[in-house]
């Protein structure tokens, strides 16, 4: 359960790069009525152990990543609705990038969570569950295993950006065996990349930016898949003036 993550990781020791230490403290409780506005903003119903969780915490006071609430802990600091229409973000690193809940109208639970980033521009997938997430963020300074959010935020985001290793042409996608990847090809144009996110591991995502903000991202409904592609070329000064 989400709360006994939050029980979890109160009053532990964590050590910063530095060598700083410090006590993870949480959040207060969210309100009856942060509750019912983040309700209301969702597209979706509150899952129970989510509603259970804030009626004991909001989050993290401290920690290792500059904010984690499960009340947006950034309202309005969010875009990307082309890649995530609902997303909700948990979480943010303090230079605009975001970690987010996937969020769908017929979610029942929260996850998985998606780690937005703006520099590189790619999204990658982080984890199942609101619980891990909580979790996998103080281990980020704790003994034991690299914690895998800062493999994400580290090196997973610079390797997509490197290489788009997800990545399926259009050639490859519309002749799939899955016809979820051959319809959403073949209703793309050529030029289009396409993306299967259905069955995620640590590592996995794509440059949603990968010709720049103008990149064309088209989402398969309610699936995790996506395609995307170079902006529509414009006409020429000389197209324009000569009305072609």
């Amino acid at each position: 359960m989400l709360i006994d993550a939050f029980r979890e990781v109160a009053g532990l020791t964590v050590t910063d790069e530095d060598g700083n230490t410090d006590v993870v403290r949480l959040l207060p409780p969210a309100t009856t009525a942060e509750i019912a506005a983040l309700e209301a903003s969702l597209p979706a119903p509150l899952p129970a152990d989510v509603r259970e969780a804030l009626a004991f915490t909001k989050g993290l006071a401290n920690g290792p990543i500059e904010r984690l609430s499960l009340i947006d802990p950034d309202p309005g600091g969010f875009g990307l609705e082309d890649v995530f229409p609902h997303a909700h973000a948990i979480g943010h690193d303090g230079f605009g990038n975001y970690w987010v809940v996937d969020l769908l109208p017929t979610s029942r639970a929260w996850g998985p969570i998606f780690f937005a980033c703006h520099d590189p521009p790619v999204v990658a997938w982080q984890c199942a569950t609101v619980e891990e997430f909580v979790r996998a963020v103080v281990q980020m300074e704790r003994p034991g295993p690299r914690s895998p959010i800062d493999v994400v935020h580290e090196d997973v985001v610079t390797a997509l950006w490197k290489r788009d290793p997800d990545a399926l042409s259009h050639d490859a996608a519309s002749v799939s065996t899955d016809p979820l990847l051959r319809e959403l090809a073949r209703a793309c144009g050529p030029e289009y990349l396409v993306v299967d996110l259905r069955a995620p591991v640590l590592g996995s995502g794509f440059s949603w930016g990968r010709w720049g903000p103008r990149t064309r991202v088209r989402r398969c409904g309610e699936h995790r898949v996506w395609a995307y592609a170079p902006p529509e070329k414009r006409p020429g000064l000389w197209s324009r003036l000569l009305g072609r």
